[in-house]
């Protein structure tokens, strides 16, 4: 932050954070600003002048997206926050953001949709891995009006499997999940289709409380089999299991 001047053009504001957050782009600072996040001021001629504060507001909402793929949407929220006093300016530097929990990080996307061509900017993630994702059926861009986007189920599973690269499984090695739920889908198919075929509302009504009941202990399942194999390695480091 030693490159930061008092008042600074668009320019000295990319080189000034470009260093820490590499991806960072000129367009980028537009559409950030284009979607209220960011205020400069303007001189008579219409140029932009970023201060100190509006330097640390970046580098906060840079840090939201690089660290927690959080949305604009709960970002404004954490920026509110910070202007209440409910969060203090050092955060803005700290790693005060590392207290934020994972189910609080996927709760955050409520969203409908997102444009597929904001991805980068919105959550920045590249398009490239998007369409990654999309090659291995484990998300879907819809047509619409303004061209593709994602729902907010797609959105989430953005964020999980880039949090999974992190850890070197891309998303080839994710397919696993999709090849699963393909398998899930067909057996429970066999169990709801003939009373969704049927005329009568109250077994169509009976058969869809069936699937979310089949759902949720399938999920169940699958968490507790998980646990049952991973507790493992903690017993042979003499650790207690966290679960």
């Amino acid at each position: 932050m030693d490159k930061i001047k008092e008042k600074m053009s668009i320019g000295d504001l990319l080189k000034a954070l470009k260093d820490e957050f590499p991806e960072l782009t000129i367009s980028k600072i537009r559409f950030l600003e284009s979607e209220g996040l960011l205020s400069p001021e303007r001189t008579p001629s219409g140029y932009r002048k970023f201060t100190p504060s509006d330097a640390q507001r970046l580098r906060f909402i840079l840090k939201l997206q690089k660290e927690k793929y959080l949305p604009l949407k709960v970002i404004r929220e954490k920026i509110g926050e910070l202007e209440s006093g409910k969060m203090r300016a050092g955060d803005l530097v700290s790693g005060g953001m590392d207290t934020l929990e994972m189910g609080e990080e996927l709760s955050a996307y409520q969203e409908n949709t997102i444009l597929r061509e904001d991805v980068p900017q919105a959550l920045d993630i590249d398009l490239a891995f998007a369409s990654t994702l999309e090659e291995y059926g484990l998300i879907c861009a819809h047509q619409g009006d303004d061209g593709p986007y994602y729902e907010k189920e797609d959105l989430k599973i953005l964020r999980i499997a880039k949090e999974f690269s992190r850890y070197g499984l891309e998303p080839r090695h994710m397919r696993m999940y999709e090849n699963l739920t393909g398998r899930e889908v067909m057996a429970f198919e066999q169990i709801i289709l003939p009373a969704l075929k049927s005329k009568d509302p109250e077994a169509k009504r009976r058969a869809l409380d069936n699937l979310l009941q089949l759902i949720n202990l399938s999920r169940e399942l699958k968490d507790l089999l998980l646990k049952n194999r991973a507790k493992q390695y903690f017993q042979q480091s003499n650790q207690p299991v966290p679960f």
